[in-house]
């Protein structure tokens, strides 16, 4: 008898344990694909706590040499139902609109649950980016990212004679102000002081004056903005009031530390917290927080709390994150895996309670108005980088105003195409023949998209 009852304790033991590892092992396992470790940062630290659950395995592709896009459309193309294939997947400004364009790529958001209203409150301009030219919206963003123009508050009070960001902006309203104040401060400064780096601070910015975006009902459109920001670029080339350098090169972030003197950079709400804060001085992006950066700028001699911000001549926008649905694996999905992607983009995108807490914890700009409002109605927030300004307020007004449907599936090629064959050249007096510069460019781009007419 005791043998018996041995045996059947063992048994019960054996298939509790084998019942309690069942229970460990089958939690709803999903694939998020990025390009950074930031939405795994998000979601561990204020989701998955509270959904033990779910399974997330975070594959980190970086966006270098197309390796992002190489990789995601592979999968998405040929293999989307696979167990490597994304369930959910990053998608970053510069090429959002190539897959949220393509119906094999990305799914409609309505297909897992989410109506018109879900995004009442979203920033109209992220909501834009994100839908095809049908309507359908196939990705949401968690954060918006408004630009403005940050300045040298000691280069404008040295060589233009003002004190505040409200005397600065009156200077720098519109781009014939722009101009007259670049003028004004290689004359104070006797050519030393540039007003920007070169023409490609200038295009993130002035592409948003557009009327059109480059491809509209299937045909190349050659927007009469564009003919106006070659102008531009010309004089203040030919007049040397750039460092004639580019953004991302050694001379870029040089100004930024103040090793030569540039006045003004385009950016937008990452480039303060990821570009100029931490480039403010040689070596800052070691530092351990404000005050360990402000410490190393004074004994390096940086630029930190030199930094103002005012709106400058336009609003617009650059960069952001959306996030997207694979459709090979949401036709595979069972209504448990649907409802876990429903929730995951709600909560990251549209939950105003984690929004709030998000921008207050990391200072970044998100993409909903009513968290926007909450977070300003809180009172000021004095940035120590930007002499006491708070960044939330300039940016919030670019927000509201950023024209999203600007941007096409086909932007990074036409982009470089013009920027290659038509703004280079002309700038520089390579060729002063616009008209011809334009027909080389056109060739171009007919031979890169194959899909589009170009007349």
């Amino acid at each position: 008898m005791k043998k018996v009852l041995s045996l059947v304790l063992a048994l019960a033991l054996v298939l509790g344990v084998m019942s309690f590892a069942c229970a460990e092992t089958e939690k709803l396992h999903l694939v998020f694909y990025s390009f950074t470790n930031e939405i795994q940062g998000i979601l561990e630290k204020y989701y998955l706590p509270d959904h033990p659950e779910l399974e997330i395995e975070f594959p980190i592709i970086p966006t270098d040499g197309d390796q992002y896009l190489t990789k995601v459309d592979t999968l998405l193309g040929s293999d989307s139902g696979s167990d490597e294939a994304p369930d959910l997947f990053a998608l970053e400004s510069g090429f959002v609109r190539h897959y949220v364009e393509n119906d094999a790529f990305t799914a409609d958001l309505a297909e897992i649950g989410f109506t018109d209203a879900d995004y009442a409150n979203s920033l109209a301009v992220m909501i834009d980016i994100g839908k095809d030219v049908d309507g359908q919206q196939k990705g949401l963003a968690w954060q918006s990212t408004p630009g403005a123009l940050f300045y040298r508050a000691s280069l404008a009070e040295k060589y233009l004679g003002v004190t505040s960001p409200e005397e600065f902006q009156e200077l720098v309203k519109d781009w014939d102000s722009f101009v007259d104040t670049a003028k004004k401060v290689k004359e104070a400064s006797n050519g030393a002081c540039k007003m920007v780096t070169g023409s490609g601070d200038i295009w993130n910015a002035y592409q948003y004056q557009r009327s059109a975006a480059w491809v509209v009902d299937g045909k190349l459109v050659i927007d009469d903005e564009l003919l106006d920001f070659e102008e531009l670029c010309k004089e203040m080339y030919q007049d040397d009031l750039t460092q004639k350098g580019s953004a991302w090169s050694e001379i870029w972030f040089a100004g930024m530390q103040g090793a030569n003197e540039t006045l003004c950079y385009f950016l937008p709400t990452w480039g303060l917290h990821y570009t100029i804060k931490p480039n403010c001085v040689a070596g800052g992006g070691d530092a351990a927080d404000d005050a360990a950066l402000a410490a190393l700028s004074e004994e390096k001699g940086g630029t930190y709390g030199d930094w103002r911000i005012v709106e400058g001549p336009v609003a617009y926008s650059w960069g952001g994150t959306w996030v997207g649905i694979n459709p090979g694996k949401l036709a595979k999905a069972d209504d448990a895996k649907k409802q876990a992607m429903h929730d995951i983009i709600a909560f990251m995108t549209l939950n105003e309670d984690f929004l709030y807490q998000y921008a207050v914890d990391s200072g970044d700009f998100v993409g909903n108005a009513n968290v926007v409002n909450k977070y300003l109605a809180d009172g000021e927030r004095p940035n120590a980088f930007l002499g006491g300004q708070d960044h939330y307020a300039i940016f919030a007004k670019g927000a509201a105003l950023a024209n999203g449907a600007l941007l096409c599936q086909y932007d990074a090629k036409i982009n470089d195409a013009w920027s290659k064959f038509v703004t280079t050249p002309y700038e520089t007096a390579e060729n002063d023949d616009l008209d011809a510069l334009i027909e080389n460019f056109k060739k171009e781009v007919a031979a890169a998209v194959t899909t589009i007419t170009v007349e």
